[in-house]
């Protein structure tokens, strides 16, 4: 790995690294916010949910609503950080040599001495540490807060829920890299990450209605994300693996691809 490359990564991000850190603040202090009023109406707020069907509250993600880990899964941990995670890592992915190719700086890049592989897992090592300061930054938040907000969640099984983020982010990050050592093409890469994305978080979310769409969370990374409810059942160690050894592929896979592609000035 190289540092110089690492750090450049962060120099050429860092703007919108901050501003997305402090958009999850900013959301977190929103969202925290709410609680008590939740938490006040206590049965009136349950007996609502409860008149809901139940595969509409499981599309919702509003089983236990109005306890902490509840609120705070159907808030926060099934679509609001999955998206910036999502969207950091896919655009650290697709930016990382696809932009380089079509910005027409490759030339310059790989030509250095340092060889490809170096480049793209010194890359790959920066958004790694861009999405752990990110859901470093979910967790302190949460944690400050929860308390004066009368929140209570379990602050291991918080720490576990933003790690199991962190790899979701990987994965798509995963997909960034592979699309862009493919082709070169950042707008490509752009739409391929964001597309299979949501088309992931469609399925995962239809599936408690569509009984067909079920047999696709066996290989849906949401399903490994949040399926086992963290915040409240603790580590799941299943779904992590499942994140860790797919972004494993994809992130070889691109490093592979990249070192036997022919790359566009």
């Amino acid at each position: 790995m190289n540092f110089t490359l690492f750090k450049k990564m962060f120099r050429d991000h860092w703007i919108s690294l901050l501003a997305w850190g402090l958009v999850i603040i900013f959301i977190a202090t929103v969202q925290l916010s709410v609680y008590p009023s939740i938490a006040e109406s206590g049965n009136t707020a349950k007996q609502f949910i409860d008149t809901l069907p139940e595969n509409m509250k499981q599309m919702f993600r509003m089983q236990d609503y109005t306890s902490g880990p509840g609120f705070l899964n159907t808030e926060l941990f099934s679509l609001m950080l999955p998206l910036v995670m999502i969207g950091v890592g896919v655009l650290w992915g697709t930016s990382a040599t696809a932009e380089e190719e079509q910005e027409g700086t490759a030339d310059l890049l790989f030509s250095l001495p340092i060889s490809r592989r170096s480049i793209l897992v010194s890359k790959m090592a920066a958004t790694f540490v861009a999405l752990v300061s990110l859901s470093a930054i979910v967790f302190l938040a949460i944690y400050l807060l929860k308390n004066s907000a009368g929140l209570t969640v379990s602050t291991l099984f918080l720490a576990f829920a933003c790690l199991t983020q962190v790899f979701l982010g990987l994965f798509f990050s995963g997909v960034g890299f592979l699309v862009g050592s493919l082709t070169g093409r950042k707008g490509l890469s752009l739409g391929v990450g964001s597309g299979i994305a949501i088309i992931c978080f469609l399925f995962y979310s239809l599936s408690p209605l569509v009984s067909t769409f079920k047999f696709t969370n066996r290989i849906n990374p949401f399903q490994w994300t949040l399926g086992n409810n963290i915040l409240v059942n603790g580590f799941d160690a299943s779904g992590l693996a499942k994140l860790i050894v797919s972004s494993v592929i994809l992130f070889v896979s691109a490093v592979l691809v990249l070192e036997r592609r022919e790359l566009r000035s």
